[in-house]
């Protein structure tokens, strides 16, 4: 059975690159979602093995997101190019910083990390 990734993002090319990375990882994706608003719809009715979450979408900051992964014990990892490392780190210390732009192979060892 495949891992499922939940990703966030709302820069359409990067979200569109990352679901092939994926989906050639073999993994499902759920998304990509754009907004805070949308994911949340999502995790009301699911729950995925992990996430990659931008920190700064159209509708604000993703949060909220990431408050609702952590609730219901769902690892994410932030990629993100004006994240705070050191807010992340007090505020989910069990989440990492991927910045932009990072390699793929990272972003897929890193949820095959979680997921496991």
């Amino acid at each position: 059975m495949n891992k499922t990734v939940l990703l966030v993002e709302d820069e359409m090319f990067v979200a569109l690159d990352l679901q092939m990375i994926f989906e050639d990882g073999g993994w499902q994706v759920a998304g990509p979602f754009p907004s805070t608003q949308e994911a949340l719809k999502y995790l009301a009715v699911n729950k995925p093995d992990c996430a990659v979450l931008d920190v700064r979408l159209a509708d604000g900051d993703v949060y909220p997101v990431a408050d609702a992964l952590a609730a219901i014990d769902v690892p994410f990892v932030f990629h993100s190019g004006h994240a705070d490392n050191a807010q992340l780190n007090v505020r989910y210390p069990q989440s990492k910083l991927c910045s932009k732009p990072c390699k793929p192979s990272d972003l897929l060892e890193e949820a095959h990390r979680m997921a496991a």
